[in-house]
């Protein structure tokens, strides 16, 4: 009777110091890991030069409701991108604000239940239907990058989502130049968070 007992114990001891090593091990790779670097998309070298600029859609200009009425619902959410003619809020008589052209939406500037006018401002709307992101280059720092190149880009504080954006023609500054890096509006970044722009030199 005793030697099944011992048995067992023995079993359990062996399987409690096999299961310690494995946690240990995983612990210890999951905090390798966590050190590593960045992916290799996003690590400079001595060929890339690494830019950052702020995530927008090219100027803003109001949405205006165009009739009369009190607000009855309201169907868009700040930094959504609509399509022209979808339907941005219903006023109480089943009139409807839509977008006016594709663009991306601004802050919201009325609630459910305020009366508006023709010329209340429901919203803003980008000018353009797409993400642009500008980075300022110095006139010292040479690139081989001309318009219509494509570039990686991702969001600075999340390095692991790559995107590919589109060199637009260059502005002259004081100093420098201005490049503006165009991308689809489905790009996984958010307007006005921060993003970084990988050039060649």
């Amino acid at each position: 009777m005793k030697k099944p007992l011992l048995a067992v114990v023995l079993l359990l001891i062996v399987v409690a110091v096999a299961g310690r090593r494995w946690w240990w091990k995983s612990t210890a790779e999951v905090a390798t890991l966590a050190a590593g670097p960045a992916p290799a998309a996003v690590v400079p070298d001595s060929t890339v030069v690494i830019l950052t600029g702020r995530v927008g859609a090219g100027g803003t200009e109001p949405v205006l409701s165009r009739k009369r009425g009190r607000i009855r619902n309201v169907y868009f959410s700040p930094g959504e991108y609509m399509h022209r003619g979808a339907v941005m809020a219903k006023l109480a008589d089943y009139n409807f604000v839509v977008a006016p052209h594709d663009g991306f939406l601004g802050e919201r500037q009325v609630t459910v239940g305020q009366y508006v006018t023709p010329a209340t401002v429901v919203s803003t709307i980008s000018k353009h239907g797409y993400l642009q992101v500008p980075v300022g280059l110095l006139a010292k720092k040479k690139t081989h990058v001309q318009p219509g190149d494509s570039v990686q880009v991702w969001a600075t504080a999340r390095p692991t989502r790559v995107v590919t954006g589109v060199v637009a023609p260059a502005t002259d500054t004081t100093g420098g130049i201005t490049l503006e890096i165009r991308l689809p509006s489905r790009a996984p970044l958010r307007l006005g968070e921060v993003a970084s722009v990988q050039l060649k030199r």
